[in-house]
């Protein structure tokens, strides 16, 4: 069995892209773009997020990719529409991104817990886009989800989620939304509820039993605990079957008047597999893709190919948008971009080029905003 720590890239991305999904669909609306704009935005970042080539790739058991690695496949997800984004608010929407799936792990009581998060992402970006051509990617990544995490132990999953833990230490970006609504410090720190369902395996706090010689549980008994309040039992039975309710982690908080309705794995499979997904694998053998490198160099490149096949698919003219209101003023905000997007492709299995070549390229190279720390960003959403 694949060890847990080599399939936290796929969560990862699966999650911060739905984050994204969310920010956007909130601020494309704050911002007044017309919906068939907005539309169009949403659906070709799902569509080339959710690209059957692209999640077969990241599926497949490799180490996680760095920072920077992760926020350059982001800064081209991004950009994968019409929309364009400045420096400021494209840095401002990937520290949201951290914060709201942070937020979601350190949620959850249990590793294993992850698996509905992540379906609830998927849940949601199927309510908020709902046009065939990307439900039907997603459908896809549901099945593929529950293939892969579905019988995956808890010792990988305490893997899994050690790994997601460590790309995220230290990173304490204060989100305004999280602020109001208590889940946040004014530190950026989160407030972590001691209620709810307990760890899988676990007993709720004040629980004692009883042995005999044989290590038989002869009785049981329970005594009070202040911090067990509320604390229930976990349900025992196949992760792919739990409750959802007792999981709401991964919804969308910028529209909590959107929710979709919590569906456990089992009933997202089900329906998936209703609604006639055709199952990843099956259309990348159609289209013949070339074979990539699991690493994140070869991610980076996966994705700029997937961008160059679908740049001439539309001819809309492709426009600038500075997300968030608050932010100073950008120098050619209020410029528009020329019609024709350079589009850039790179060779994934030359050997002529080195890494920093390659980074030299997507001309993405890490920058700090005025000299400040990731962590003294207030976001308002």
């Amino acid at each position: 069995m694949t060890s847990g720590a080599l399939l936290a890239m796929p969560m990862l991305l699966i999650n911060m892209g739905g984050e994204m999904i969310y920010v956007l669909d909130q601020r494309l609306k704050a911002q007044n773009i017309p919906q068939d704009k907005s539309t169009k935005v949403l659906v070709d970042v799902v569509k080339t997020m959710y690209n059957t080539k692209f999640i077969t790739e990241l599926f497949r058991p490799h180490h996680m990719y760095s920072n920077l690695s992760t926020r350059q496949i982001f800064d081209r997800l991004a950009h994968s529409s019409i929309m364009r984004l400045n420096q400021s608010s494209m840095d401002k929407l990937y520290g949201l991104m951290r914060m709201g799936f942070k937020y979601n792990i350190l949620a959850c009581s249990s590793a294993d817990q992850l698996v509905q998060v992540t379906m609830n992402h998927l849940q949601s970006i199927k309510s908020i886009v709902q046009m065939e051509e990307a439900t039907t990617l997603i459908e896809e990544t549901i099945l593929l989800t529950a293939n892969v995490y579905g019988s995956m132990t808890h010792g990988n999953f305490l893997l899994l989620k050690q790994n997601l833990c460590r790309f995220f230490q230290d990173v304490r970006i204060k989100v305004s939304l999280f602020l109001q609504s208590s889940i946040q410090n004014p530190d950026g720190t989160f407030t972590v509820r001691s209620d709810g369902p307990v760890a899988s395996g676990g007993d709720v706090p004040g629980t004692v039993r009883y042995f005999d010689e044989r290590g038989k549980v002869m009785d049981k008994d329970m005594f009070e605990l202040k911090n067990a309040i509320g604390a229930i039992p976990v349900d025992d039975g196949p992760l792919l079957s739990r409750d959802p309710n007792l999981c709401p982690y991964g919804e969308n908080l910028y529209a909590p008047n959107a929710k979709p309705g919590n569906k456990s794995v089992a009933e997202m499979t089900a329906d998936a597999k209703k609604l006639g997904a055709k199952g990843l694998g099956s259309k990348a053998d159609d289209c013949q893709p070339k074979h990539y490198k699991v690493t994140a160099e070869d991610g980076l490149n996966l994705l700029a190919d997937l961008l160059g096949n679908s740049s001439n698919e539309s001819e809309v003219k492709p426009f600038k948008i500075n997300l968030f209101a608050e932010d100073p003023n950008d120098d050619d905000g209020g410029k528009e971009l020329d019609e024709q997007v350079e589009v850039i492709k790179i060779d994934a299995l030359s050997e002529h080029k080195s890494s920093r070549q390659y980074l030299d390229d997507l001309d993405m190279e890490s920058k700090t905003r005025d000299g400040k720390k990731g962590d003294e960003d207030d976001f308002t959403c």
